[in-house]
Parts: structure tokens; sequence; C-alpha cells
């Protein structure tokens, strides 16, 4: 995603205002003066100069109230409705408005006024964060939970993480929260997990589990951490990104079941802070370890930023020619197209011509996750054979999200800052998947699987199966 800035400053006029004892420059003499006379230098009119002073004043006050009022009536008349509801509410409702009402009437107002659902409005605190974590500075617990039905279950684990270091896994059933291990209440929506959670900013422990049999207190502590979004896998060891400071690439486990002995395994989560460094580190890992082939795990993975996209697929194109091969195209509103190119080109430096790379995917696999299958599906890396998508057991769609826009970051002068779709994007070969994904009709494979991993993860277990099969 490129961040464009737009910074409107109000330029200050100085104002040599007239004070006792100020002159005018020295008048020259005539020529024909004799050259020992000198002109005296005459004091100004004082009363003249203050009219004078005036009169600019009200001239600036006009030229400003006709700006104002030709810009007004340049809007819309639903843009002039907006402004005149706001203006209503600020002085003719009922009771002035609270700083906490008044946040979450305008927060109201911001996301009323987004014209779709990826397009946001940040405030300057909101902003500031998101910048700090798209560097991969991170403050809070690493833990999102979502309602299975009427059972609140964790959905996602930050890598990294005090929940990722504590040991919490996606899937886990959130059976009770607490101050302490001693003073536990029972979970019944993951709202109000979340307002438990923002009130203790400190420690706190979930009691958590994939049955009631082999449940157990986690401790969990919002704080500074570097994120982490990739893990590696083979059929020996499952390597993670640790470090406070600095991250680095450690051994946290052992092998993952099923997973033959020519194969890695890379778990993305998203396109994010470091995460192209940690992608390029995994691929050495790989390397290292004489894997030749490669599973790319892109569940849950809702895209990011277009740079670390790019980045990413320089490692991945196949039969792509060149330095920096297109990997991607947007075009906008007035039909102008911009081109999108990997930073580099070295498939070889990793594979060889008999490797096989497939790609895992579900109805939360959107947009740069989506620009990279298009990609490797166009520079002859992988087939829509190569795809492995979650199918919903009751809708039997198996599909990733298909989300084929992007979006601009306009900064104001306060901070604040507003994320609107501005283009469609295209895979090199001018596919669009928007409002369409990759689907199973594709030639993708659909596999059937709970969206919630339990203990055993079913969808990886039976990929890992038709793999081997293979």
């Amino acid at each position: 995603m490129d961040d464009k800035t737009e910074i409107k400053e109000e330029n200050q006029s100085a104002n040599n205002a007239l004070e006792e004892g100020f002159w005018d420059r020295e008048t020259p003499a005539p020529a024909s003066a004799p050259a020992a006379v000198a002109v005296r230098p005459q004091k100004p009119n004082r009363s003249r100069s203050i009219i004078i002073a005036v009169g600019s004043i009200l001239l600036a006050v006009a030229v400003f109230f006709i700006g104002w009022f030709s810009r007004y009536y340049a809007l819309s008349e639903e843009e002039r409705n907006i402004l005149w509801i706001l203006n209503r509410v600020e002085n003719d409702y009922y009771h002035k408005l609270s700083d906490a009402e008044r946040e979450a009437y305008y927060k109201q107002v911001y996301d009323g006024l987004m014209p779709d659902r990826f397009c946001s409005f940040f405030d300057k605190e909101e902003f500031a964060t998101l910048m700090k974590e798209a560097e991969g500075s991170n403050s809070d617990t690493g833990l999102s939970a979502l309602m299975d039905g009427d059972i609140p279950k964790v959905y996602f684990v930050q890598g990294n993480s005090s929940a990722d270091l504590a040991g919490l896994t996606s899937g886990m059933t959130i059976f009770s929260y607490g101050k302490d291990a001693g003073s536990l209440t029972e979970a019944t929506s993951v709202q109000e997990i979340g307002l438990f959670v923002q009130s203790n900013r400190g420690s706190f422990c979930l009691e958590c589990g994939y049955s009631e049999a082999e449940k157990k207190v986690y401790t969990l502590e919002s704080k500074e951490y570097l994120a982490s979004y990739c893990t590696y896998s083979d059929s020996e060891v499952t390597c993670s990104f640790r470090g406070q400071t600095k991250l680095s690439l450690e051994t946290t486990g052992g092998g993952l079941a099923g997973l033959d002995s020519q194969t890695a395994y890379i778990r993305y989560q998203g396109f994010d802070g470091n995460s192209a460094w940690e992608f390029e580190q995994c691929l050495a890992k790989m390397k290292n370890r004489n894997r030749s082939n490669l599973v790319i795990d892109l569940r849950c993975n809702g895209g990011g930023y277009l740079d670390l996209f790019r980045q990413i697929s320089s490692h991945l194109l196949k039969d792509a020619e060149g330095s920096a091969p297109l990997v991607a195209y947007s075009v906008d509103r007035d039909g102008k197209k911009a081109n999108y190119f990997a930073t580099g080109n070295d498939y070889d430096s990793y594979f060889n011509a008999d490797s096989r790379i497939t790609v895992l995917a579900d109805e939360y696999s959107a947009s740069a996750s989506e620009c990279l299958i298009g990609a490797l599906y166009d520079y002859g890396t992988i087939g829509y054979g190569d795809i492995y998508l979650r199918k919903d057991a009751q809708t039997g769609v198996a599909r990733s999200y298909g989300k084929g826009v992007m979006q601009t970051t306009y900064v104001t002068s306060n901070g604040a800052a507003m994320r609107i779709t501005s283009a469609e994007i295209f895979w090199p070969n001018g596919n669009s998947i928007h409002d369409k994904g990759v689907t199973e009709e594709d030639g993708a494979h659909g596999i059937v699987a709970p969206f919630f991993r339990g203990a055993e993860d079913v969808f990886l277990t039976q990929v890992f199966a038709d793999l081997a099969n293979k």
C-alpha cells in the first residue's frame, strides 16, 4: 500500500505593526542638490497608517469569507447537509456531549462516511499505533477471539507475543477469564472478554484448551513486543521468531506429522512488519536443511503492504524473466495504470526444476495473499491444482476472500488519517479476482474442514496426505 500525505498549512502573514519610533527610509537627494546637503527623513502620518492597516485587515477578512462561502456553496447538497447535521448536534442537542459521548458519536459518523468496507478513518492515536505496528512493534497481548456459535474461541495469535509465548494457539476454546487464576469468570462472549482485557492492561489469565479435559490457565500480559509473522516447519523441526530487541529464527518444537522429508512448510500470517525479511530467513532455513519443496500457508492472511508483497514475490517466480518482473498492476478511476514489480528474481537460489510449491488459503485469505497467488500462477510456479482451499461443510463453498482493490492512506496535518479504496488491482495477466476470489471451480482443491481447528489441524492433515499420494 502506498501512503500519500496531504498536509494543509495555514499561511501566517507577517504584520509589521506601526510602532512608536518607526521611520521611513531616507529619501535620496535630487541630483541637482549640493553634495553636502542631506535630506532629513520624514516621520509618517500615524493616523493615516493606522487607517491603512485596519483597511488591510478588513480586506483580508472579507477575502477569507468570500473564499469560505465560495467553497461552501461549491459543495454538493449532500455534503452541505452533513456539515449542517454536525453543526446541529454540536449546538442544539438536548445536552452537551461529554468527551466520551462525542468520541463515540464521531466514530459512528466516520464509519458511516466510508464508501466501502475496506475504507477506514483513524484518529491521531489510532494512526500512530497503526504505523508503529507496520514497523513490527506492537503493544498488546497478541490475541484475538471470535465466536464459534455460542462458544468464544481463539482466532489469531500474533507471533512472539505474550499469547504466543504462553502457548495459546488458534482454535482453543476460552472457558473463563480473570485477573488471576483464583478469580476466574465463565466466558460467554468475546465482547465481555474484550471489555475485561481493555480494563486490565497489565497481566490477566485465560483458561483455554481444545477440550474441557485438557484446559489450563494461561497468563498473558499487554506489553510492547516485536511482532513476528512467519513460522517454519519441516518433518523434523519447527522454528519461530523470538527476541525482545531483535528477532532470530529459533527451534521451538518438533516437526509436522505427515510432512515428507523433502518439503518445508511456512506459515505466513500477514504482509506487515518485518515479514518479508522473516520469509527470506525461512527460505534460507529450508535451503540449509535440504528441502526443495514448499507449502505456503496463507490461511487467515488478510494481506497488508504492497512493498512486502513485491519483496516476497521476488523469491517465488519460476518462469519470470528479468531482474524485476511485473507482479501486479492497478487501474484508478481515471483509467491510469500503475505497474508493480518484484524487488528481485532469485527463484533458482532456493528451488530446482523439480520443486513443487503448494499454497493453502481460506475465505479470509485476501488482498496481498490473493495477489501472491496470482503472481505465482501467472509465472508458472503453481497451477490451480497446487492450491488448497478450505471448503465449508454447510455451504459447500471453497474460495479465497476476493479482494481485488487497493487502498491509499491520506494523512491530515493533525495526524489523523483516512484509508480509502483508490484503485482496482490485477494479476500480471490482467485477471481481477475482486468479489470472486480463487475458487474450487477454477480447479483448486476444496478440503472440507472446520474453520476453527481442534487439537489436530484437519485441513493440514488432509493436505499433507494428498501431497504424499502425489
